[in-house]
């Protein structure tokens, strides 16, 4: 049987360098990594239909702000570095996969973008958040789990510490998911939807997999779950 093809959505603007870490994960999870590059047109209906086509699961990695008009809001001050296309883009595969069924698991920004395609917001700036500059795998703070979540299942345990690098975060919440984790401060850690289907955290458990047996564990998940699902019909990925 084949590996679970999983679709890891980039920008040009990032560079492939960014990446790498992604890529490994899937693959120490048992997974095929599978480039998915934002174009001006990665919006397009024809396209994201294509994109679908050759992916099992989608994941959505860390890097820049999302655009705030994406969720209805001017960009403030501390919004800084953006890249519509990819929004557009991530924001249209999101909505796909979830419509096809598609395990979808995001990161960071990755969180911060599936709450936005499903329907919710973000705040522009949380102060004392961004812990860019330090190392990836830093563990700034611990984060308390919902005992009754996918995550606590996968993870088992409802407390560990995380690496978050964000200055971004979660506000309004997208009708479709609900929160199962929080930071000491009430920061949203981590999203679910209510079959577990989509997944998302906002730290990087990317750059901790060879050290934390809990976010190994996320990974393996993730590509089982997405493994599971390869019977599915292609077709049902054209209701966008």
């Amino acid at each position: 049987m084949s590996k679970p093809r999983i679709g890891i959505t980039c920008s040009p603007l990032r560079g492939p360098a960014y990446y790498v870490a992604y890529h490994r994960a899937i693959e120490a999870a048992g997974g095929e990594p599978v480039a998915l590059e934002s174009q001006a047109d990665g919006g397009d209906s024809a396209t994201v239909r294509s994109a679908i086509g050759r992916v099992d699961g989608l994941l959505l990695p860390g890097g820049w702000d999302v655009d705030p008009p994406a969720y209805g809001e001017t960009r403030e001050q501390n919004t800084r570095d953006v890249d519509p296309d990819l929004d557009r883009m991530e924001i249209a595969l999101i909505r796909a996969a979830v419509a096809a069924g598609m395990p979808v698991f995001g990161i960071c920004r990755g969180q911060q973008v599936i709450n936005v395609a499903l329907g919710g917001s973000l705040r522009q700036h949380v102060d004392g958040h961004d812990m860019h500059g330090h190392a990836r795998n830093l563990l700034a703070h611990p984060i308390a789990v919902d005992a009754d979540s996918e995550l606590a299942r996968v993870a088992t345990t409802t407390n560990m510490m995380v690496n978050s690098l964000h200055h971004q975060s979660v506000k309004d919440v997208a009708p479709s998911l609900r929160v199962t984790a929080h930071s000491p401060d009430g920061i949203v850690e981590a999203l679910e939807s209510r079959d577990g289907d989509v997944l998302a955290v906002q730290c990087h458990p990317e750059e901790l997999w060879e050290q934390q047996g809990w976010a190994m564990s996320v990974f393996q998940r993730f590509v089982e779950r997405v493994g599971a699902n390869m019977g599915r019909d292609p077709s049902s990925a054209t209701r966008i």
